[in-house]
Parts: C-alpha cells; structure tokens; sequence
C-alpha cells in the first residue's frame, strides 16, 4: 500500500487516505437520503416537481463548485460556518431556543475549531491546498470563533451541575474534545462525521421517512441513487482539478469541495425544511 502511495505521488499518511476514503464511502452516503426526504416533503408527487428538485439540487451544488475555485478563501471561511451549523444542529438535543443555540454554537464549533486549534499546523497545510494557500482570514475567523467557544463551553459546563438533562451531550462534547486533541485532524474529523453526525442523521431520517410509510425499497433505491451520482461527480471534479506536483492537493480538494458542494443544498433541504416539519 505504502508503495503504491509512493508510485502515484502521495504524500499523506496511510492514516489520513483511510479517513479521506471513510468520509468519501461512509461519511458522505448519509446525504443521499435528501431524494427520500424529498419525497417527504411533496416533491415526489408529480415527476416534473422532482426533476425539478434534482435539477436545482445540482445547481446549488455546481455553484458552490465553480464559487470555490474563483473564491477559495471566502469559500472556505463560508464552508466551515455552514457545517459548524449543521453539526450544531445534527448533534443539539434542547427543546428551549437559548440550550439549542448554545449546543449548536458548542458542539458544531469544537468540530471546526478544536481540531485547528489543536492541530494548526496539519490543518493549515490542509486549509492551503484548499485555499492554494490563501489561509490569513480562515485563522481569522477561527481566532474569532475560539474567543466566542471556549467562554460558551464553561457556561455549558457550569449549567450541568444544577440541570441533569445537558450532562450526556456535554460528555458527548468532551470525549470528542479529547479525540480531537490526541488524532491528527482528518482522522479526527472522520471518526466524528462517519461515527457520530452520519449515523444520528441516518437514524433520524430513516425514522422520520419509515413514520410516512414510505417502503425501504424505495429509501434505499433513491440513497444508493444519489450516493452514486456524487461519487461520479467527485470523480469528475477530481479530473478536472490540476494535480499540479501534488496529488494531495487534488485529493484534498475534490474531497472537501465536494462535501461542500453537497452540504450547501443538503443542509438547506434538512436544517432549513425538513427538521422544521418535526
């Protein structure tokens, strides 16, 4: 394996390969629910209405392609909000709207600023192959988010003592902070988003659609659908992106502008429709 890496010109670890290749093959397949979601939401109810769906699905997503490659920085910062977000959201467990801001503030902060934080160096390299090198308002931003998290973390921690409804998801935030702290970032970032933000979305959306009736031949046939689709559009964008002198660069790029360009529409479709039907 480690030959093989070193004939097609990788540099990454074999630890961070497994976790690009656990985000790409289990991690991003979580997001191939939204056809079935869609089906929930009414779009399915005439063939028109769901070509119309796929059609503007897939707009979003090129969009976001084409705006990362002319603004990579602005991008990336925008990126990392909108995950910070919808991680927030995946892993919040308040019923009150101040607990649910705070849980989504902290849990979906400490997966984009903890593993920078804790690991700046690798996650720099990181952040300029995506950036092609452009990184001075991504730390920017981080550096804003810590002075804002870190406060947010000690109240969630002081409010546990007195309200034993918070203590699962704060240990939750915990054993996550230490993963964090001791993995390299990308394996880190797989555990959390292939374990954890995959499998609670997977669970709450396959629950959720089952409470319509809808058949589990029908959820699995759209799932595997569209998980197909995206890989055929990752390889698209990997072969479309210049390898340069490092194939990192390209691998590093067409994983996680390709988790963008699917978590920009899938987060619009979950977040801002679908968990508001609850």
């Amino acid at each position: 394996m480690i030959e093989l890496m070193q004939l097609l010109g990788i540099q990454m670890s074999l630890t961070s390969i497994f976790s690009l290749a656990a985000i790409v093959f289990f991690g991003l397949p979580h997001g191939a629910f939204d056809g079935a979601v869609a089906l929930y939401l009414g779009f399915g109810k005439t063939t028109l209405l769901m070509l119309a769906f796929v059609f503007l699905y897939l707009l979003i997503a090129v969009s976001v392609v084409f705006f990362w490659i002319n603004f990579p920085e602005i991008s990336l910062i925008s990126f990392l909000i909108f995950s910070a977000f919808h991680f927030g959201m995946g892993d919040s467990q308040a019923s009150n709207k101040t607990d649910r801001a705070k849980q989504i503030l902290t849990h979906g902060g400490l997966v984009v600023v903890g593993i920078s934080v804790f690991h700046h160096d690798e996650t720099n390299m990181i952040f300029s192959y995506l950036t092609d090198g452009q990184t001075f308002l991504v730390w920017q931003f981080i550096e804003i988010y810590k002075f804002i998290l870190f406060p947010v973390i000690l109240l969630y921690f002081i409010e546990t003592f007195y309200r034993p409804v918070l203590r699962i998801r704060f240990l939750e935030l915990v054993l996550l902070g230490i993963i964090f702290y001791l993995l390299p970032p990308l394996v880190g970032f797989s555990i959390y988003f292939c374990g954890i933000h995959s499998i609670r979305h997977i669970n709450y959306t396959w629950l959720k659609l089952r409470s319509k009736k809808y058949t589990i031949q029908t959820i699995i046939y759209l799932a595997i659908t569209f998980t197909i689709t995206s890989w055929l559009l990752g390889v698209l964008l990997f072969w479309q992106l210049p390898t340069a002198n490092f194939i990192d660069a390209a691998l590093l790029k067409t994983v996680f502008i390709g988790l963008a360009a699917l978590t920009v529409p899938h987060m619009l479709l979950v977040d801002g429709i679908f968990r508001q039907s609850d």
